[in-house]
């Protein structure tokens, strides 16, 4: 099925989702509603200056992002972020439902396209985790991982090897046995969880004014 729906539609079938799951949670019946309610949650726990600089990088991110329905129908969303090497603008896009799904549990930080060595040849696209800067947990999680709920031990693999590419048909969950040469699979978090810990964490800081996270440097 071709593409053939303007944008318009695929706004307004937005609206309609959050509308049908967070009128009555949290009073959103719009996209831009919605983002509102992001940048509120996630910055709860912080001074002023520093909420306005989450809501400059990873609220702008968000309100630049582009939602459209797929090849087959499916309503998916496009966030922005630049190639460190390259300078180009790409978009990392994943089933509108699954980026919901993200923001839910917390994975609302900036998201970013980036190398874990100058020999890499592809790249991975991470987000900034709930309390960054703040010494608890790592800094950035692959959102591939998050997705697929990778536990230790696990690897979450695209399938066409496109990192952009993290819709949900594309993913794919890799188990890893312990051997006599020790697992494979390097990863030892349980990534999910360890965002949802986190984001707990900072609910729980909401009103302190904390002034620690340099979130705004992102």
């Amino acid at each position: 099925m071709r593409n053939q729906f303007p944008r318009a539609f695929a706004m307004a079938a937005a609206d309609q989702m959050i509308s049908d799951g967070f009128h009555h949670t949290y009073g959103a019946s719009t996209f831009a509603e919605y983002l509102d309610h992001i940048d509120s949650c996630s910055t709860a726990h912080l001074a002023p200056h520093l909420a306005d600089g989450v809501k400059g990088t990873a609220g702008q991110q968000r309100r630049k992002s582009v939602i459209r329905f797929d090849h087959d129908g499916s309503l998916v969303i496009g966030l922005p972020m630049k190639d460190p090497r390259t300078g180009e603008t790409r978009y990392a896009t994943t089933n509108f439902f699954i980026w919901i799904d993200l923001m839910e549990i917390g994975a609302n930080g900036a998201w970013y396209y980036n190398y874990k060595g100058p020999n890499q040849s592809a790249g991975q696209v991470r987000c900034s985790v709930p309390l960054k800067g703040g010494g608890i947990g790592p800094d950035r999680a692959a959102v591939v991982r998050i997705i697929a709920n990778a536990k230790s031990g696990q690897q979450a693999r695209l399938l066409d090897h496109d990192p952009f590419n993290l819709r949900q048909a594309n993913i794919n969950l890799l188990n890893h046995i312990e051997s006599a040469e020790g697992c494979k699979c390097r990863a030892k978090t349980d990534t999910r969880t360890a965002i949802l810990q986190v984001a707990d964490a900072r609910s729980a800081m909401a009103g302190m004014n904390y002034d620690y996270d340099r979130e705004d440097n992102l």
